[in-house]
Order: structure tokens, then sequence, then C-alpha cells
């Protein structure tokens, strides 16, 4: 048994507790082992390379055997489509959508839901981010570039009964490569436009003969952002990253322990997300417009220019970069007892998020909620897992789990400039005055699960599973402005300033601690109608516990506090039920994968609006996180590949995602219902949600071509047999609405489509290659996000993250 095998088992194993783990296939894999049970024993361990083996196997396993929805991509697409990034991934993989923007303030989501909007630190996702078997809650553990994984893997459905967090959607999982005792050094360079250059080494080998091997992978990423300041000269969005992972694999008699460090780190400037491409365009249902709009207050109240309406060109006055540094170390451990495997899986992270710069754009130094926020958090988990071995009539996993979170937040979302004072009309808006926030949130969680396979016979099995978590959560908030003494106004007059700037005074909520026991199950038949078919369905029941409100800040009315707002949303349930088809024929040449599903879910977390009154009887309208009762998801995913002959891969995939809120009575009034005598509030039933694509559908192909002894002559490297390969991936994305759908004016991203594509050569031994890519190749630029403004705003529209049009040459040299 080879230990190449034996982490296929493992490495499936792990990221299983939140993905695969869930389904037993009915056969024997040695890439989904996950499902319950690692099937190789260690014993006899004969040690080689061969990560890429593990994510085709992995590949092959999802796509064919294991009865859930998923999809994988494997370590050779990775490499050859130069996929760095999750951005890169969702190009891939439609349904998932990594929402990367800044480091803190990422939305990773399947099937369009994820992290609650408004929510941050402390508010659990509804979608699992998994990296070599454990499960990183914070936005801020998916900073950094991807460079040494052995595949990608993309899991659907409700998850947690076979180990790791609970989610209720499904799971993105990165494997990595593991040690191997074999020696081998790849190095990567890669040249760009924007003056990008990346370097990445990946190295293994042994340490100790038969018994420990080592994995270091590293890299240095520099560019120059798309977006330029003519002002002064920098650019946004820019690349200045670095990272490493090294990691140490030992084996023994009946055992092994692979333990893991990451580091990531970086410098850029990421905090410009929102540009300027008007003058206010709010319109109010009754016809009317704000008194001035933004423009007209700047030439008015400030008596400056208008610099830009181009979201491409800004003009800031005060940006600054964002520094991160991310530890994530993790060990897991496997020790057989019979034909049983014990596995221990421990890890810790820490993050260190913090953002310098300011977003006021036309040279304005406004500073009024311009600013970000930075966050320290830490993490930790404890797992342990008894799993059985597989070929057996009843196959099962049992475990324990423990995750500990504590994260501070400490916020400055107002820091005021030298054109405050004069904008608000109030000389106490004295420059730098900052109303500081500190906002802590703290998550311990216990579980106990178990899950297990009955195969009645050849063709039929079923899967059950269950897990009870209990969740202690905790909420504390203070303001603390940094007022000035010795100077002609008074702490309280500062206070004042900063509450009419729309900041938040000296305030305290106060510590506040949630307690919730949620329960998971999940029913999944299967069955293998025959060599061609395999049929299954899906009932899960999902719980996802109440999410810290990090906006748990005071309500003023007139200037005078009322109250705090809600410290915690109400925990969130979810049911689903799938049905699909999963079917191979001409002996794997064509795979084709449809599944069906419906998911409710009930009070789903998001921002909620209510109306506040004081005792004077004036009245607020307040936002928070909150929960809608009812939300339901439902639709159609696909995956399809046909290899007409061989060197030719032709891959299709899509996703259709319809979510609505079946039952939302509060739903908030859009902005141009704020007339006197509005609603505060607007029944939202039956409406769709709102901000993502219907439909993604992806589609690309693969093409390799032996060309014999071409090179010959140039070099001794060159007296081998190369083949060349060229590659291209687009995915479409349908239109998107960006506005409530009750708003008079609506805004509708078109769709677009995402356009990459390479041509390279390689020695056929895969030690040389080198590829000419482009990614984005149409430049399309698609907003995330777009505000019709009001007098204090302009109209706006989200920074696309996903980049433009790069192009660039990457050469590999392995050794």
């Amino acid at each position: 048994m080879s230990v190449a095998s034996i982490l296929i088992g493992l490495s499936a194993s792990a990221s299983g507790g939140a993905a695969l783990a869930q389904t037993p296939a009915p056969a024997p894999s040695a890439a989904t082992q996950s499902e319950g049970a690692v099937s190789a024993q260690i014993q006899d361990v004969e040690v080689t390379g061969g990560t890429e083996a593990v994510g085709e196997k992995l590949l092959e396993q999802v796509l064919t055997k294991t009865p859930r929805a998923g999809n994988v991509v494997t370590q050779r697409t990775l490499e050859d489509q130069q996929i760095d990034s999750v951005t890169d991934i969702s190009r891939r993989v439609p349904g998932y959508r990594p929402n990367i923007s800044t480091p803190r303030q990422s939305r990773n989501a399947i099937r369009g839901v994820g992290v609650a909007a408004g929510g941050g630190t402390g508010s659990p996702s509804d979608t699992g981010y998994i990296v070599d078997n454990v499960y990183w809650s914070f936005a801020g553990f998916q900073w950094g570039d991807l460079i040494d994984l052995s595949s990608v893997e993309l899991a659907l459905g409700p998850t947690g009964t076979a180990g790791g967090k609970n989610t209720n959607v499904g799971s993105i999982i990165l494997h990595t490569q593991a040690p191997s005792f074999e020696p081998k050094t790849t190095v990567k360079s890669t040249f760009g436009n924007y003056n990008h250059f990346k370097q990445t080494i990946n190295t293994t080998g042994t340490l100790i003969e038969d018994s420990l091997a080592y994995r270091f992978a590293g890299y240095l990423d520099r560019g120059d952002g798309w977006i330029k300041d003519p002002s002064t000269g920098s650019t946004y969005q820019d690349t200045n990253r670095l990272g490493l992972h090294l990691q140490l694999l030992g084996v023994g008699d009946g055992w092994s322990d692979r333990f893991s460090f990451i580091y990531n780190a970086s410098n850029e400037h990421n905090d410009y997300l929102t540009g300027t491409i008007g003058d206010t365009s709010l319109v109010y249902v009754d016809g009317t417009r704000p008194s001035t709009t933004f423009f007209q207050n700047v030439i008015k109240k400030l008596g400056k220019p208008i610099w830009t309406v181009d979201p491409n060109t800004p003009y800031l006055a005060r940006s600054g970069r964002d520094p991160t540094h991310v530890f994530m170390l993790s060990n897991e451990f496997n020790y057989q007892i019979g034909d049983n495997m014990l596995t221990a899986i421990s890890a810790i992270g820490y993050g260190s998020f913090r953002n310098l710069g300011y977003s006021d754009n036309q040279l304005l130094q406004l500073g009024l909620g311009s600013g970000s926020m930075d966050t320290y958090l830490m993490q930790t988990s404890q797992e342990l897992r008894l799993s059985s071995p597989k070929d057996q009539e009843f196959e099962w996993t049992t475990g324990l789990y423990g995750y500990l979170e504590y994260g501070e937040d400490r916020m400055h979302h107002y820091q005021y400039g030298v054109d405050t004072a004069k904008w608000l009309n109030n000389p106490a808006a004295l420059p730098d005055l900052t109303p500081w926030w500190l906002n802590k949130t703290g998550d311990i969680s216990f579980a106990a699960y178990g899950q297990g396979t009955y195969h009645f016979d050849e063709k039929l099995a079923l899967t059950f599973g269950l897990r009870d978590s209990y969740e202690i959560r905790y909420s504390a908030n203070k303001f603390r402005p940094n007022f000035y003494y010795g100077v002609p106004y008074t702490v309280w007059q500062q206070n004042a300033a900063i509450i009419a700037g729309g900041g938040y005074g000296w305030a305290d909520s106060g510590g506040e601690t949630k307690y919730h026991n949620g329960v998971v199950a999940v029913f999944n038949p299967q069955y293998q109608v025959n060599e061609n078919v395999l049929i299954y369905g899906l009932v899960g029941r999902g719980d996802k516990p109440q999410s810290v409100n990090t906006q748990n800040t005071p309500t003023y009315i007139g200037g005078v506090a009322q109250s705090f707002k809600t410290a915690f949303s109400r925990p969130e349930t979810s049911w689903d039920y799938e049905i699909g088809a999963k079917t191979n024929w001409f002996e794997g040449a064509l795979i084709s994968n449809v599944n069906l599903y419906w998911n409710d879910l009930y009070d789903f977390q998001i921002t909620q609006t209510k109306v506040q009154t004081s005792s004077a009887g004036v009245t607020a309208n307040v936002s928070y996180l909150g929960n809608a009762p009812h939300v339901r998801l439902r639709g159609v995913e696909f995956v399809e590949r046909w290899i007409p002959f061989e060197g030719l891969t032709l891959n299709a995939s899509g996703a259709y995602t319809e979510a609505r809120y079946i039952d939302y009575k509060d739903g908030p009034a859009p902005a141009d219902w704020a007339i006197a005598g509005g609603p505060a509030t607007i029944p939202m039933n039956g409406t769709r949600i709102t901000g993502m694509p219907w439909w993604q559908v992806n589609g690309g192909f693969n093409y390799e071509h032996r060309l014999g002894n071409a090179l010959a002559g140039l070099g001794e490297w060159s007296n081998q047999p190369v083949t060349g390969f060229v590659y291209s991936n687009a995915s479409w994305f349908n239109k998107a609405q960006y506005t409530n759908p009750f708003s008079l004016v609506q805004y509708w991203q078109p769709a677009y489509v995402m356009l990459d594509a390479g041509v390279g050569l390689r020695t056929d031994d895969r030690k040389y290659s080198l590829t000419l890519w482009s990614k984005n190749l149409f430049n399309n630029r698609p907003w995330s996000s777009w505000s019709p403004g009001t007098s204090s705003a302009p109209t706006t529209v989200g920074i696309s993250t996903q980049g433009p049009r790069t192009f660039g040459v990457t050469s590999s040299i392995t050794f």
C-alpha cells in the first residue's frame, strides 16, 4: 500500500467531514474515504509521489460515484490554466461566488447565500471554507494565492454529520499537495501586464528515510493595480503579497501524522470599492428629488470642484495600504485500531486585518463612513473521529468536534478630515476626530456526530447521519471617540459633532451571551441502476446558530441616544431536498451529472429594518442584522464532460439559482420611498433576492497534441518529446438586479462573459513548460452594486474585483 494511496484517502477523509464525507460511495475508492472511513490500512508503507493522481481520482469519484452534487478542479487544470485565486475557481464551478473584496469583507457564497449581509466577525456562513479537513470561519482566512493544491472541490448540500463544521448549503474545499518521499522541486515564474511578477517554488522530499517527508511551497506576487489615481499616481486593486506553506508527514507502523503551517501576508490598496458615476440621481416615488444634490453641496459648502465621474479614475485624498497577516496551523494524526481508523485533527489560526485607507473621492476629506475597520481574530478547533473500513455491509463514522473563536473589530468608520466642519456646518467637527468602536465576539461550539451507510446489495445503499451541536455566542460593543482637550470645543460638543455626522458618541452596550442547541440530519438513498447510471436523493436538515450583529450600534433620534440595536439575529434552519443522476458512457469518455434542489431556509439571516420611536414621538428607521422568516432556494446544477478522442476534453457546467423571499413582511423599504408618511418596511413576499445572476454557465476545452522531438537541437533540455496544448474557458453570467424590486428606478447589471484562454508547450515528462495566457480576454468589468445616492452621496457603483483583462507568460521547471 503506497503512501500516495493512503494520502488520497486521508485527504478526502478530512475534507469530507464537511463535504464528501456525507455520503459513502457504494464501492471502495481511495478518493472518497471521507465518507466514513479510510479504506487503506497503514502498513507496509511504500512512499511515492503522485499528487496529480489524487485530484484525478477525486474528480472521477465525485462525478461518477458520490451520491451528492459536486464538482472538482484538478491539479493539472489548476496549473495548466493559471488558476491562482478563488475568483478563478468561481469561473470553473458555477454556483460558487467568492465575492472577494478585502480580507475582511469577502462573502463566500454557494447557491447565492453565505455570510449574512451586515454580518462580519461572529457571523457564521451558510457556505463552508475548508483547507485540508479544517474549517476556517472568517473571510480573512481565504486571503492569499493558491499555489500548491492537488484539487479544489465544490460540495453541495448540508454538511456536518460525518465530521468537521456543519454548513447549510455546501462547502468549497481546498486539498493541498501532501509531502512525498520522492524528491521533486518545481519553480514557476510569471510575467504579465500591469507590471505583474509572480515567483513560486514547491519542493518536497525525504528528511528521514521511509519515516519523515517534507513539502515547502512559497510565493511572491507583485503587480500594479488596474485603477489609477491621477492625483497621487497610486494604483488601486494592486497585488503585493507573499506566502508560504510548510508541511511535514510522518509515517510508521499503523499511523501517520501530517503537520501544516500556512502564512499569507499582503499590503495592498484594496479599500477603493465604491466608484462615482455621476451626481445624485435619486428620484422619490412621489416624483420629487432631494433639495440639493451631492455635487451641488460640494460646490456650495466647500467651494471645491468635481474631479471625476469615472469609477476607474478616482481622486482619493487619503488612501493608504491595508496590511494583512494570516497564520494557519493544523495537524492530522491517523492511528489504526484493528480494522478501524482513529483520526485527530487539531488546528489554530490567527489573522490581523488592518484598514488604513479612506474612500472619499473628489479629493475631499470628509471621513463620513469612508473608513473601514481593523480586525483581529483567532480560531481553534479539535476533532476526534473513529471510522470503519470500507468494503463491508455497514460503514460508519462517528466523532466529537470542538470549536472556539474570538474576534475583535477595532473600527473607525469615521475619521473627520479638513473638509468635515464646513460640510456639517459644525466647527466642533475637528480634523482626525474619530468615533472608535471596539466590537468583541466569541463563539464556543461542541458537537457529537455519527453517520452510517448500509448496503442492502450491490445496487441499493442508504446513508443516514445525525449531528447535535451546542453553541455559546458572545457580543459586546464599546464606542470611544478620541476627544481633544485644550480646544475651544467641549467634549460634549465634539461628541455631538460625531453624532451629527452619522457616527456614534460615547456608549457601551455591555456584554450579552446567547445559547443554542442545533440538530443536523441527512437521509441520502442511492441506487446504482447499472454500471452507467447512479440515481440518488437527499433530505437534509441544516442549522446555523445566531449571528452577532457587528452593527449593534446605538440609535440616535434628534441627536439623542435611544437604545442599542439587537445584538444577535435568530438561529437559521434549513430543509434541503435534492434528487439527481450521475451517468457515464463509453468507459467514462462521456459523463453527465444533473442535480435538482429545493431548499427552504427559515429565519434566514439578513439585514432588517424597523421603526424606532423616541419619547418625544419622533421616529427613525433603524437597520440591523435580523431575519427573514422564510427564504426558498431552488434550481438545477449540471456537470458535463466529453472526451471524443485522446487529447481533447470538452467541459460544460452550469447552475440556475432561484432565490425568493417566501415570507418577508417587514422587508426594508428602498431609499426612494423615504418620503413624509412613507413606510419604513415593505412586504417582500414572493420577490427574488437581488444581487446575483440567475444563471451561470461555463464551457471550455483543453486540447493536447504530441509534437515529438520538435525542439531537438536547442539544448540538452529539448532533446525529448514535447506536447503542445491549448485551452479556453468561458463563464457566462446572466443579468443581475441590484436594486430593490419596489424602487422607482431599477438597475440591472447586464449579462457578461469572462473568457480565459492560453496556449503552451511542455515536455512529455512535464519537467519544462511555457504558457502564454490571458484572463478576462473581453475585458468585462461588471459592477457589484449600484446606488442612486443622496444629498450626501453621488450615484455610485461597486468596483469589480474580478479584475480587467490580463495576459502574460508563465514558465515552469521541475527537477
